[in-house]
């Protein structure tokens, strides 16, 4: 007895061995990237929002990310653990049917019945010098849309097709290190999470608007803030934050919510309870429902490939965005200037990847970006930016003298020359430079360096060895700061 219970014993772990195993190597295969201790410890640490992650990652997977479970059944059947039959191999045939049968459901190469937006032959302005003292200022950043999603969502207020042809990066593709970047223009790059150091907070965005132009700044967040250092960041640079923590308990079930977020639509009734436009405002705002899985108001979304789901959860965060510039633009007459850009980008198959962290090609790294004067109408698209100068861009907007007034570094000015570096989250995978007119990406598993203009067409592979070797050591200086 006691031996074949030893010997079920070895049976179990042999499984949970496999299954781990398992896991581990088809993460790397979906994301296109390595697991280290960094990423495990990460994982551990964040064990529960981890878990409920897992159903969408088994999603990610194609009908070859099955078959070595097919292979574990037919040479070590678990299941003679608990009988002493194996397992009839028409059953094992039968569930790989089913896989491929699902497989072909959940595919994502439908397309997507588009519509032109309702706004037309909108003017388009280049760049912009000043705006009027006491400008309201709205930052609205939605959760994993690249510049190319929202081409042709519907808006009665902007004509998003505006924004083909631009470029705005973000050096990380992770939302925390995103908004400290926004905030701070600091990237980080060297640290998977926020490092909060007292002399940066001074002289972040809020801090400044708040000591200099006695603005009040508050944070609406759909997400939680107790996550990768933001609750030891934000509540220091804010007057006030209002999380999804805070809205979950203040609300009690009126707004839904899923693992990493909840229904955006919490913000406009939050926006019309604290901002009344008697003191000029910063307000950043931070969506959710465009983060895997997808959330939509609509339940029957939840039948849809995730392709479809981005698509409507970002199309439900827009209706929102009109809803909030129609509510301003009847209740507050101080100009306003609201700004709209997300994250990150997000990934659907695109160079192998899936969902964000781990590619620097633009539908991870280029994010829209647009300015809209409310009261004015005015619509403002540079041609090119990063968000590590968005605070000095918008500081010199406002005349301040803490800024160096370097027009190179003001990306509303034509003087403008891009210099980003890029670096893929907790992961050596990939790390990229945008330098003038040219986009390198340098594959580390591989040693291979691409060169690329914006578009990321033209692409090249480097092969002289004095010319690569000078790319990727500035990549690396540059990507390590």
């Amino acid at each position: 007895m006691s031996l074949k219970l030893n010997h079920n014993f070895k049976k179990c772990l042999r499984i949970i061995v496999f299954l781990i195993l398992f896991f581990v190597l088809n993460y790397q295969w979906v994301y296109q990237t390595q697991i280290d201790f960094n990423l495990v410890g990460y994982a551990l640490n964040n064990f529960v929002m981890m878990f409920h992650e897992l159903i969408p990652f088994i999603k990610e997977w194609n009908i070859v990310h099955f078959f070595p479970v097919l292979i574990f059944f037919i040479l070590f059947d678990p299941f003679l653990i608990l009988s002493n039959h194996r397992v009839d191999p028409y059953v094992l045939l039968l569930i790989l049917y089913f896989l491929l049968v699902w497989n072909s459901w959940s595919s994502d190469t439908i397309q997507l019945n588009q519509t032109p937006s309702k706004r037309t032959n909108q003017k388009i302005n280049r760049y912009l010098d000043t705006i009027p003292k006491g400008t309201n200022i709205i930052l609205i950043v939605l959760e994993g849309v690249s510049r190319k999603h929202i081409l042709e969502i519907n808006s009665n207020f902007i004509d998003y097709s505006k924004l083909n042809g631009s470029h705005f990066w973000i050096p990380m593709p992770h939302t925390s290190k995103s908004l400290y970047t926004w905030m701070t223009g600091e990237s980080q790059l060297y640290n998977n999470r926020i490092e909060s150091e007292k002399k940066v907070d001074e002289v972040s965005l809020p801090r400044v608007l708040k000591n200099k132009y006695s603005y009040q700044t508050q944070m609406i967040y759909t997400q939680s803030i107790y996550f990768e250092g933001m609750n030891s960041f934000f509540p220091n640079i804010f007057d006030k934050v209002w999380d999804k923590t805070i809205l979950e308990s203040k609300y009690n079930g009126k707004f839904d919510f899923f693992s990493w977020g909840m229904d955006d639509r919490v913000v406009l009734t939050e926006f019309k309870q604290h901002i009344d436009g008697s003191k000029p405002f910063f307000l950043l705002i931070g969506l959710s429902q465009t983060h895997s899985p997808y959330f939509t108001i609509a339940k029957s979304d939840i039948s849809l490939n995730k392709v479809q789901r981005h698509h409507n959860a970002l199309e439900e965060n827009l209706r929102m965005v009109d809803d909030l510039i129609s509510h301003i633009r009847s209740n507050i007459k101080q100009e306003t200037l609201f700004i709209l850009t997300a994250d990150h980008g997000e990934s659907f198959g695109e160079e192998g990847a899936h969902a964000h962290n781990y590619s620097l090609y633009n539908q991870e790294v280029d994010v829209p970006f647009l300015m809209y004067l409310i009261q004015s109408d005015k619509l403002i698209i540079p041609q090119v930016g990063s968000s590590i100068h968005f605070k000095e861009t918008l500081l010199q907007l406002m005349g301040s003298d803490l800024e160096s007034k370097d027009n190179h570094r003001n990306f509303l000015n034509s003087q403008y020359l891009p210099f980003l570096a890029f670096k893929t989250w907790n992961s050596e995978i990939q790390r990229g430079l945008v330098k003038e007119d040219k986009k390198y990406i340098y594959h580390s598993d591989r040693n291979i360096l691409y060169e690329m203009d914006w578009d990321e067409r033209d692409r090249k592979i480097i092969k002289d060895s004095a010319l690569r070797e000078k790319i990727v050591k500035e990549i690396f200086i540059e990507s390590s700061k």
